[in-house]
């Protein structure tokens, strides 16, 4: 079975608290990037896993996990899998995320389990707060941990590209600055406010009519290296034409949004003499009529 997982950005991300488990709790706006790995799964005599970067060959990448999770509680049989990367890793654009999603879709339809989207999105959960998301494949909005999801309609085209500094950001250590008192909870109504606007926004026409809702708290914890290298990629994407650009998750990555298609395109020529040697940009496809599932 091939299976082609996709990434995400958060348009939106709020942390709204931390709870007694230590965990933290935040509203979003997830939105489908139409980047893409590739992930073929077969029965096999024993497990074998194989992937385009060594460094996620570890017993710990979430494909693998998300078999271990399924055995445990369905006594899945071995399978072969190969894992290949197009989505940047250390990104914020829930590369892992997706090819987590992905095996468990997989191993649910081999091995005839019957998992709906609801139980697999319960599964998923334990291996990441944005699976879930993933799984969902749809716009939606997170709350709890990004897990509580609720889908909306959107048929907006929003014109994007990636950039990728060759460094990943550390997602603990901007919650440890956050939770130190570097960053500023805003009130519910105001954040309520501000996640109606934007889902208007998205089933309207005017890629434009998103910006002023465009946010990520993380964006005000970054320091040192992570905060220079986020601003070089703000200040390329503006050079290029970008209306607005956003962290995308914790990061590394930061995406622009332009005006049209046409500006896209014109900015993705000009980035490619632009970049940085080691940076990466990423141009997602073309896709349109997102609608909740």
């Amino acid at each position: 079975m091939e299976l082609f997982p996709h990434a995400k950005v958060n348009l939106s991300l709020y942390i709204t608290g931390r709870r007694p488990d230590g965990y933290h709790t935040v509203d979003t706006v997830y939105w489908p990037l139409p980047l893409f790995d590739y992930l073929k799964v077969e029965p096999s005599d024993r497990n074998r896993f194989a992937t385009t970067e060594k460094e996620l060959e570890g017993k710990d990448n979430l494909v693998i996990r998300a078999w271990e999770l399924l055995h445990e509680q369905y006594r899945i049989p071995p399978v072969a899998v190969r894992l290949e990367k197009g989505i940047p890793w250390q990104a914020g654009l829930g590369g892992g995320s997706g090819d987590a999603a992905a095996m468990l879709q997989a191993c649910s339809r081999l091995f005839s389990l019957g998992l709906t989207r609801k139980k697999l999105c319960e599964i998923g959960k334990a291996l990441g707060a944005d699976v879930p998301a993933l799984l969902w494949d749809a716009p939606a909005r997170g709350r709890g941990t990004g897990t509580d999801l609720e889908g909306f309609d959107a048929a907006l085209f929003l014109p994007l590209l990636v950039v990728k500094p060759p460094q990943g950001f550390s997602t603990a250590a901007m919650y440890r600055a956050w939770d130190e008192g570097g960053g500023r909870e805003l009130p519910a109504e105001a954040i309520e406010k501000r996640q109606q606007g934007l889902i208007r926004a998205l089933s309207g026409e005017a890629p434009e009519a998103v910006i002023p809702f465009l946010h990520n708290d993380f964006e005000t914890v970054l320091a040192g290296e992570d905060r220079a290298l986020f601003e070089q990629a703000r200040s390329l994407l503006a050079e290029s034409g970008a209306l607005k650009s956003l962290l995308c998750g914790s990061g590394s990555a930061v995406f622009g949004l332009y005006a049209s298609e046409e500006a896209r395109q014109t900015a993705r020529e000009s980035l490619r003499e632009a970049l940085p040697e080691a940076w990466g940009l990423h141009v997602p496809f073309r896709t349109e009529q997102r609608e909740v599932k």
